[in-house]
């Protein structure tokens, strides 16, 4: 636990040393507690930074907890998840979403005396990667009996099927069901529901939910009191961002270069009822590729800059769907300047500007007339970014989102979507899950079974082997044959800036083959979902 040096109460002074973090003026606050022992103690002195894509693991971060600010090392980074632990604490690892970190340490001085010197050396921050490289190793003995019964319960016959139990639960919230609402919640652990409602970016929609569709059973309890302040922040967090939209979208406008908001920043353009519910980390904006240069010297002429490499930034023109992100010069949101939505052969189905431009429509704000994504546009856009089905939070904006959609527009959608070859057993997934959770008949056939039932089995996988059933995710996604998402799947393309540490690409990938064939005998043992 650590302690602001401002005399100010919990939540203000948690606000004021994100704001001051998020800017050059590195707040100070002072270490309390034990968990980050021995290598943090009191009365050492820590200094903030901002929080952002250079996290890396060994760094430590601040964040809020239960109105308080908690330092704890980074264990891992993987597909968006932060996994923190007090170095004192192995055995408890911590998952805190993006809107509540503050900072990121990076200097550490031995008191707050005016001539303090600094004590992250070298050797310091060596021993810190040493115990978040091997925290999982180190937590074993502590928790060798805890190891025991989980073990016992991660047996796949006897696996709970809690993401399951969260789809259930989210379609009780689409459709505004109660009664689904309170038997989801009663089948299955409320903690087991939370965690991996955290790790779908679920957590404020449950929230709402427990509010909206009752909370008088103790499970829904639990789960609103548990993931208020998580919920309370993703509100605060979407409002706050507003301003920037129209910030940008006028300041691109100005200079004469079309665009138009896409996903959480057009929600919030539109001033959707639920938007703050859904707040994304980032402003996403599509625009022709002969645009992006006009468009990136117009925001740094606002004082957005890049924090990506030069050889990084040249990889996201080459091989991504959008430049690398923006950075505001104070406090705010990325901006990611897209020119497709989806990244080069991703999809067979054109994704540009030109062949999205029919989907548009004029949206009015507080910048004016802007360009969205019309409701074709925008489910066709969430079902993209849903591929792979490892973000339920996608899906539920998608079954949304086609609640309210005209008949014609969902015929509209079911041709668009028929039409894909390179992605069409995922796409077609992802479509057909968000559909049944909306209530919405939405005819598939045998390979998109297959995979809806494959990647339902995954996501309720331990963590480790579902995050590495590439072989089988590929199998299953090319209906069941080899194709070439295979070997896409498993050997991916190196990046330029790799991770310090990371084993070469010979070594991943067989690594990947081992666990993927160990995920899906593990997948074909579980007990079926009811």
């Amino acid at each position: 636990m650590i302690q602001s040096e401002h005399a100010l109460e919990p939540h203000v002074k948690i606000e004021v040393v994100k704001l001051l973090s998020d800017r050059a003026s590195e707040p100070r606050v002072a270490m309390r507690g034990l968990s980050m022992l021995p290598l943090l103690h009191e009365p050492m002195l820590l200094k903030l930074g901002p929080s952002g894509s250079d996290d890396r693991v060994g760094d430590i971060l601040v964040f809020e907890r239960d109105g308080k600010l908690v330092a704890h090392r980074i264990t891992r980074l993987r597909h968006g998840i932060i996994e923190t632990c007090g170095d004192a604490h192995p055995w408890a690892p911590e998952y805190p979403e993006r809107e509540a970190i503050v900072g990121k340490v990076l200097a550490v001085l031995e008191n707050d005396r005016p001539d303090a010197r600094r004590i992250d050396t070298f050797l310091f921050r060596l021993r810190g990667l040493y115990k978040a490289r091997l925290r999982a190793a180190r937590a074993i003995p502590f928790r060798c009996p805890t190891l025991a019964r989980r073990l016992a319960r991660a047996l796949p016959w006897w696996r709970a099927r809690s993401y399951v139990t969260l789809v259930q639960a989210m379609s009780a919230v689409v459709r505004e069901d109660k009664r689904a609402w309170a038997r989801a919640l009663a089948r299955n652990d409320a903690e087991a529901i939370i965690a991996v409602a955290r790790r779908h970016g679920c957590s404020a929609m449950l929230v709402e939910a427990a509010s909206a569709l009752g909370n008088s059973s103790p499970a829904a309890q639990f789960v609103q009191n548990t993931l208020q302040e998580a919920g309370r922040n993703v509100v605060l967090r979407g409002l706050a961002v507003k301003n920037q939209i129209s910030e940008v979208a006028a300041r691109l406008a100005r200079v004469g270069v079309p665009f138009a908001l896409l996903k959480g920043a057009a929600r919030q353009y539109r001033d959707e009822p639920t938007a703050a519910l859904h707040a994304s980390s980032d402003i996403d904006v599509l625009l022709p590729a002969d645009q992006l240069d006009a468009a990136v010297a117009a925001l740094r002429a606002q004082g957005y800059a890049e924090r990506a490499s030069e050889p990084k930034r040249e990889d996201y023109r080459a091989h991504h769907h959008h430049y690398a992100p923006l950075f505001p010069p104070g406090p705010g949101y990325a901006i990611e300047l897209h020119w497709a939505l989806a990244p080069p052969g991703a999809l067979s189905l054109p994704l540009d500007w030109s062949a999205l431009e029919p989907l548009m429509t004029w949206v009015e704000g507080q910048a004016g007339a802007v360009r969205c994504l019309d409701n074709v546009g925008s489910a066709l856009h969430y079902a993209a970014h849903s591929i792979g089905l490892t973000r339920l939070r996608d899906s539920v904006l998608l079954a949304t989102l086609l609640r309210r959609m005209e008949q014609s527009e969902i015929d509209e959608l079911k041709q668009i979507v028929s039409g894909e070859t390179t992605e069409r057993v995922r796409l077609g997934a992802a479509v057909a899950l968000a559909a049944r959770m909306a209530g919405i008949a939405w005819s598939v056939d045998g390979d998109v079974e297959e995979y809806l039932c494959w990647s339902t089995r995954r996501e309720d996988e331990p963590i480790y082997f579902g995050q590495r059933s590439q072989l089988a995710e590929g199998w299953y996604a090319g209906g069941r044959r080899v194709t070439h998402l295979m070997s896409r799947l498993l050997y991916p393309k190196p990046e330029p800036d790799p991770e310090p540490g990371r084993l070469p690409t010979s070594l991943a990938v067989a690594g990947r083959v081992f666990a993927s064939l160990v995920a899906y005998a593990y997948a074909r043992a579980m007990r079926p979902a009811t």
